[in-house]
């Protein structure tokens, strides 16, 4: 499985960080995480062609984490001289139903084809099989739809949170995985309800048990060089790495 962190930053606008984006090479498929604002540039500039998507996955709907999703689908529907052949997937937590049917209000055809298969995911947890292995999600701790995902196949298990606090839900989700990929949105010392700081994540990973913990979602506050120290120092003892926008990696 390889993954890649399209876009590490968030609703702050910045040169360095595009909004949240994770792109999942499994399985034959490319399956995609979010689409926050610059995800398709995003994609092109890391090697992905955002029109081969095989299927969208949303971890809830704030802007920052789905603003890209309706300029995918336009693209997919008029960016091509050759029409779509094969289904294009996409899925969020539930109400993802009447989210979909608000984003058909405003722009209808220009975002819908044939090809196109949505659907709702149950909030509480659920599973799916794919060619790559299982696809399981969870509840997490941010807005009442929020879920996080993970993809567990013969080598390993990749988890990511979305945006999330710190709690129970969270560590369940990521327990025993090879990756986790979790937000770490402020400073310990300004905390934002609804967010992880680095003693969270780093509480989270520690308690999952996950040998690797990539940090994304970053505030201008937490970025800085010092922020592997403070996730090492709050206790998890594996390897820590800081997400750039491109950023690679296997599981």
């Amino acid at each position: 499985m390889k993954v890649t962190v399209v876009g590490s930053g968030t609703v702050v606008p910045g040169l360095g960080r595009r909004q949240s984006c994770v792109a999942a090479e499994w399985g034959g498929e490319l399956l995609v995480f979010d689409l926050g604002s610059g995800a398709l540039r995003g994609m092109l500039r890391a090697g992905l062609d955002p029109l081969e998507a095989d299927r969208v996955f949303v971890t809830h709907f704030h802007p920052d984490h789905t603003v890209d999703l309706a300029a995918l689908l336009f693209s997919v529907r008029y960016g091509s001289e050759i029409p779509r052949d094969r289904p294009l997937r996409v899925c969020g937590p539930e109400p993802f139903a009447a989210f979909w049917e608000s984003l058909c209000r405003v722009w209808g055809e220009w975002i819908s084809g044939d090809y196109l298969e949505v659907a709702e995911l149950e909030r509480g947890g659920g599973r799916l099989e794919l060619p790559g292995g299982t696809l399981s999600w969870g509840p997490v701790l941010h807005r009442p739809e929020s879920v996080g995902y993970r993809l567990s196949g013969e080598r390993g298990a990749f988890v990511y949170t979305g945006d999330t606090s710190c709690g129970e839900p969270v560590v369940e989700l990521a327990r025993g995985a090879h990756t986790l990929l979790a937000e770490c949105s402020f400073p310990d010392e300004t905390p934002v309800e609804g967010h992880l700081t680095p003693s969270g994540a780093a509480a989270i990973a520690r308690e999952a048990g996950v040998r690797r913990l990539v940090l994304t979602h970053l505030y201008p506050q937490v970025d800085t060089p010092e922020l592997p120290d403070l996730v090492r120092k709050a206790g998890f003892g594996g390897e820590v790495v800081v997400a750039r926008d491109g950023l690679s990696f296997e599981v």
